[in-house]
């Protein structure tokens, strides 16, 4: 039982880790391109930009998912 408690704080621990990274990964990605990206994939529907920031997540979730074997 002690394991399976050791596993889920583990995979809490790994997942909040990549919450911060993959927002402040997000914030300098969004920085480089635009300024006010968050608007622009909001307000404007800039469908290229959301694309960009979506395949950051995958491949941020890639590298963590290879770390934790």
């Amino acid at each position: 039982m002690w394991k399976i408690l050791g596993n889920v704080i583990e995979i809490f621990v790994y997942s909040a880790v990549f919450m911060v990274v993959a927002l402040v990964c997000l914030k300098v990605t969004g920085s480089i391109f635009t300024p006010d990206f968050e608007k622009k994939i909001v307000e404007e529907g800039n469908i290229g930009l959301a694309i960009v920031c979506g395949c950051l997540f995958i491949g941020l979730a890639l590298v963590v998912s290879s770390v934790m074997r």
